[in-house]
């Protein structure tokens, strides 16, 4: 792992020293990986040039989804957000970066600042988390239902030729965008999950807990002939 953070600091020529935390999310941690899955890593840093700093820009409609600086690198996806933002962020209950704070100690690769207590004293909300939750929840399977209606699926994707995009090691029949559709539903449910978790006990205990669901709903998407309505009512009787 020093290796892999070695080479994105050098090829992202990020500071080393301006890094105070880095965390390893995705599905390394759900446990939805395979041997060639990507990682997915959060750099937060504190830079010191106020004109370098950028704002952080919300949807107008809920102040929660917002833009952010994401860079591909060789098998690495890496966010980078500044302690301002990333504290904004914890303010905003956005779960992504909440869930991070609670990881096991393996994905959490540096932790300079301890935003856990952070979070804990300053912004734990248990009702805003409630809003969160379902909102996320919402948001996918308005997302994927949309996106059944227009369609997109039979008329934009494409097969896959590496096992690098697939969820599961079923057989190799569902697409980019159909992988990225059930993935969606998939994080929905796994938001309610640990939102659930957070309100009940303060933290997060298992990250796991219903990871399974991931490859059951690509196993009833293939055996329904890819109708996605197959896959949305088992989700439902799963919220």
């Amino acid at each position: 792992m020093e290796i892999i953070i070695s080479s994105i600091i050098n090829d992202l020529k990020l500071d080393n020293e301006e890094i105070t935390n880095i965390y390893n999310y995705g599905s390394w941690v759900y446990g939805t990986n395979h041997e060639k899955s990507d990682r997915d890593f959060l750099f937060i840093t504190n830079i010191k040039n106020e004109n370098e700093r950028k704002s952080l820009k919300f949807e107008d409609d809920f102040d929660y989804f917002h833009s952010f600086d994401l860079r591909r690198l060789n098998n690495c996806d890496v966010t980078i957000h500044s302690c301002e933002n990333f504290e904004l962020l914890l303010e905003k209950n956005y779960m992504l970066a909440v869930e991070c704070l609670f990881y096991p100690n393996e994905f959490i690769i540096r932790n300079n600042i301890d935003y856990k207590t952070i979070y804990l004293t300053k912004y734990y909300n248990s009702l805003r988390l409630k809003q969160v939750i379902f909102y996320e929840n919402n948001h996918s399977f308005k997302y994927v239902m949309d996106d059944d209606d227009d369609n997109e699926i039979n008329s934009h994707s494409y097969i896959n030729p590496t096992i690098d995009q697939f969820l599961c090691n079923a057989i190799q029949t569902t697409t980019i965008d159909e992988d990225r559709l059930l993935k969606y539903l998939f994080h929905g449910l796994r938001y309610l999950d640990i939102g659930e978790q957070l309100i009940r006990t303060k933290s997060i205990h298992n990250f796991k807990r219903i990871s399974y669901i991931l490859f059951h709903i690509k196993d009833i998407y293939i055996n329904n002939n890819k109708n996605m309505d197959f896959v949305i009512d088992y989700m439902k009787t799963k919220q």
